[in-house]
């Protein structure tokens, strides 16, 4: 088991509160809750396990003429990748 962050930042950790509303992570079933809504920096998430799938992304703005983003990752987190990194 490995513990991973998923997170959304701005460029050189610049403050998004003034334009973001919420940031929601969408993980994969086996994690309680799944669904993770943030409406305050930071914007991350920090769990443990090992695996791969799809994190889904979706970014609130507080400007409602602005559609949310949805941003789709891959994580990788394999016990062969974590012991070379020792």
């Amino acid at each position: 088991t490995h513990k991973w962050t998923a997170y959304v930042r701005g460029l050189e950790n610049r403050d998004l509160s003034y334009v973001v509303k919420s940031v929601e992570f969408l993980l994969h079933e086996s994690f309680d809750p799944q669904k993770r809504v943030l409406s305050s920096p930071p914007y991350e998430v920090t769990e443990s396990g090992w695996g791969e799938f799809e994190v889904n992304i979706k970014i609130h703005f507080k400007d409602n003429i602005e559609k949310p983003v949805e941003i789709f990752h891959l994580l990788r987190v394999s016990f062969l990748l974590a012991r070379h990194k020792s």
